[in-house]
């Protein structure tokens, strides 16, 4: 499926969710429905705004990061959900502190699938959204369906969610084989 932004392709709220009108150009339209409701966004697109270039091009990086593991469906459905989280949800505060750091800082770009290890033993798969924003900090979205953090206070993140850690906490996918990490 190839996708043109010059093709009619906007950004829509449908049926209380965020979602992408996308039409191919041999002329087929979609609606692809994203994780993301209303209520929950930061930043509300205006009706039918554009999907732009930028946007193309954040989902051609996500999608080929993703498509290494997934399918082109898949790749195609996880992209536009990291577009959306990089468009228009809140950058949560830094949660460096629940996450194994690394000694050695690791060459990640935009749109690598990595993977960070929570001090509890677990390990949450991610894309890469952008290695390293204002604060220096690098923001990734949640490729499992949860990863929880601290169950006594109720913390963690699901599907979709950004996280922002230190770089140093960003290892590559899967790259750490502990035999006590569960992944999400």
């Amino acid at each position: 499926m190839v996708i043109n932004p010059q093709n009619d392709c906007t950004w829509t709220l449908r049926d209380g969710k965020l979602s992408v009108h996308l039409t191919t150009d041999d002329g087929h339209a979609y609606i692809f429905k994203t994780l993301y409701r209303v209520e929950d966004l930061y930043e509300k697109p205006e009706v039918n705004a554009s999907f732009t270039i930028q946007d193309a091009e954040l989902l051609t990086d996500y999608q080929a990061g993703i498509g290494r593991v997934v399918d082109d469906a898949g790749a195609l459905d996880l992209g536009l959900n990291a577009v959306a989280c990089q468009r228009f949800t809140r950058p949560f505060m830094g949660v460096s502190r629940y996450f194994v750091q690394s000694n050695v800082r690791h060459n990640i770009m935009r749109g690598d699938l990595v993977t960070i290890y929570a001090v509890n033993d677990r390990a949450g798969d991610c894309v890469v959204l952008d290695p390293c924003d204002a604060d220096g900090l690098t923001r990734l979205m949640l490729l499992n369906k949860e990863l929880v953090l601290d169950v006594e206070h109720d913390r963690g993140f699901g599907k979709g969610q950004m996280i922002r850690v230190n770089p140093l906490c960003v290892f590559g996918f899967r790259a750490l084989s502990k035999s006590k990490t569960r992944y999400a």
